[in-house]
């Protein structure tokens, strides 16, 4: 058995180096070949993806990029080697929703390698997602936050960005055709789920699980500040699809438009995705991944 294991010296408490050591001695244990790449600027975890291939399996410790940017190299070749998942940035939110241990040392700790787990990407025009896509100021907040306010912040980083971001928002004129419904007009904020959960959050209850082919389209309507209350209100109470000025359709396919002349950027798994118009795809089942023991299910 082959891995290739990608790792960013650079995420969370950019202790990738150090760490990386522990790695190599517990992946002995269940593989025969370790072949070890360092991220050094954006786009190498892709890069090692497609350039190492006839892998069984491809681990990666870092953050959300960097796990976006394995899983766009395994799409573009259309790998099929199991995914592994080791937390080591600011969000880990697709790791939290696989139920890995966030402590870096039990999640290297917490699989065997015999259970795996099928998930759903989405695909934005060529670009890959394992959680999210959306547009509004709290998505185009996450991506202004620098590496040195996630060092010294954490994730309080992207909770106080997002509140200045909200304070001076714009709203968006955008069309919506999806294989479930058509919507045009007025667009605070708009997000497509293939997670029902935002870390610990559950803001709704619909399509729990990860591998249906489908995907959650929301789109809050209003700006208002007693409607975005609401839609907080709501989405605590698990229930974001039942506010007034929520339009909810689910979807396997749908392209987001822009009806004004402005530039308008989709955000993918809180990263710079591309500019409208965008094509979404929902791709079932598009990726096996390791989940530790004793979890892993919704």
């Amino acid at each position: 058995m082959k891995i290739l294991f990608i790792y960013n010296p650079n995420s969370g408490d950019k202790s990738g180096k150090e760490f990386i050591g522990k790695i190599n001695e517990e992946l002995k244990k269940y593989f025969d070949e370790i072949i070890l790449r360092e991220t050094k600027e954006a786009g190498d975890g892709t890069s090692f993806v497609e350039e190492v291939k006839n892998v069984d399996a491809i681990g990666v410790y870092g953050g959300d990029g960097t796990v976006n940017e394995v899983l766009m190299g395994m799409n573009k070749i259309s790998s099929k080697a199991k995914l592994l998942i080791l937390p080591g940035g600011t969000g880990n939110l697709l790791a939290k929703k696989l139920e890995i241990p966030e402590d870096k040392e039990s999640a290297l700790l917490s699989f065997d390698f015999i259970r795996t787990k099928k998930i759903d990407l989405g695909k934005a025009n060529d670009k890959v997602f394992s959680l999210f896509a959306s547009i509004g100021a709290v998505p185009e907040a996450i991506h202004e936050v620098s590496s040195e306010e996630k060092s010294k912040f954490g994730g309080m980083a992207y909770i106080k960005k997002s509140i200045e971001k909200l304070t001076s928002s714009e709203k968006y004129n955008l069309e919506v055709k999806s294989d479930s419904g058509e919507y045009s007009g007025s667009v605070d904020h708009l997000i497509v789920a293939l997670s029902n959960k935002i870390g610990k959050l559950e803001f709704t209850n619909i399509d729990k699980e990860r591998d249906s082919g489908n995907a959650d389209l929301f789109i809050l309507t209003s700006d208002s500040i007693k409607d975005r209350l609401e839609v907080l209100k709501d989405s605590i109470a698990g229930e974001v699809e039942e506010g007034d000025s929520v339009v909810h359709y689910t979807l396997k396919e749908a392209k987001i438009s822009s009806l004004g002349t402005e530039e308008v950027i989709m955000d993918i798994d809180g990263n710079r995705g591309p500019s409208l118009p965008v094509d979404i795809k929902i791709l079932k089942e598009a990726v096996e991944v390791y989940i530790p023991k004793g979890g892993g299910n919704d």
